[in-house]
């Protein structure tokens, strides 16, 4: 009997340890398919590019959702939520998210890096505006991820912030990052060839919003002209009308607005100016589905609207 007892617990051991060596196996199997790094970022461009570097070991939300303007978005208890729960997070910075220090203030974790990607990389100067009885004085311009080679930067800041909180996948993040900034390279190579099917004498813009001066730097474009400085200043009646007298003098073939903003302004002018509008760029917000449904698609669509209305 106590030999058979005997038998009875080891068999008991033997199974009990080959539960545990498959539970074992399940969690490991369920680490490897469940994201372990949560990241949050100020606007749907960057969690774009946080997705591409971080892969499958990431989980990356946007405070700011597609189609929402992220100068002017307005926090809600589920934003401070996710920032509560972060690793670490990622903003634009350079004055673009004009609700992120209090924002970030109001969460009060110092242990959580919060990484500002066009730090450095800002150089453009924007002109002071006023909106909402607040003024602000000349800044630097924000639109810094409209330079595909640029965003290579923004991409090695990434890199590098997943591999401080999760040292463990550096090696993984490094790759990721080569492989996407080849990809951006690419697109680069794209965008000049694009770009010089346009007559020199028509590569000119206006916009609704002054966001493409990086993009216009890198490809040889020349910003004529926009509406408004940043979202939430109405130009005036003065204003209008010496961009329209522009528009006309120099002959520019076409304006400019972004799907997120109401074109009604733009329409007008454009209508004034007898030339051509297109009113679906995208520039600091993804679209939910096609056609800017990831930065690589934004960047081609926009491109792709720009030539076809200039050439």
């Amino acid at each position: 009997m106590k030999t058979a007892c005997r038998g009875v617990v080891v068999s008991g051991l033997v199974c009990m340890t080959a539960i545990g060596l498959v539970a074992a196996s399940r969690n490991a199997l369920s680490a490897q398919i469940n994201p372990s790094v949560s990241v949050v970022t100020s606007n749907t461009v960057l969690a774009d590019l946080v997705a591409n570097v971080g892969g499958d070991t990431v989980q990356v939300r946007a405070l700011a959702p597609a189609g929402t303007d992220p100068h002017t978005f307005q926090p809600t208890p589920e934003s401070i939520r996710l920032l509560s729960q972060a690793r670490v997070v990622f903003f634009n910075g350079a004055g673009l998210e004009e609700w992120w220090d209090k924002t970030i203030r109001s969460v009060k974790k110092p242990d959580v890096p919060v990484i500002e990607l066009s730090k450095g990389l800002a150089t453009i100067k924007r002109p002071g505006h006023s909106h909402g009885g607040h003024s602000h004085a000349e800044g630097q311009d924000p639109h810094v991820w409209l330079d595909p080679i640029l965003v290579k930067a923004y991409v090695d800041k990434i890199r590098d912030g997943l591999s401080q909180v999760d040292p463990t996948n550096a090696g993984a993040y490094t790759e990721r990052a080569q492989a996407y900034k080849a990809k951006l390279d690419e697109l680069d190579a794209w965008i000049r060839t694009e770009v010089g099917k346009i007559p020199a004498a028509r590569r000119k813009i206006v916009t609704f919003h002054n966001a493409f001066q990086y993009f216009a730097n890198r490809y040889g474009l020349a910003v004529k002209g926009f509406i408004v400085a940043s979202p939430g200043k109405e130009p005036s009646a003065k204003a209008l009308a010496e961009l329209v007298r522009r528009i006309k003098q120099e002959q520019i073939p076409a304006v400019f607005a972004e799907a997120d903003f109401n074109s009604k302004m733009l329409e007008v002018l454009a209508r004034d100016a007898g030339v051509k509008i297109v009113t679906n760029l995208y520039d600091g917000s993804l679209s939910s589905g096609p056609p800017a449904d990831t930065y690589l698609n934004m960047m081609r669509h926009n491109v792709t609207q720009m030539v076809n209305a200039l050439r």
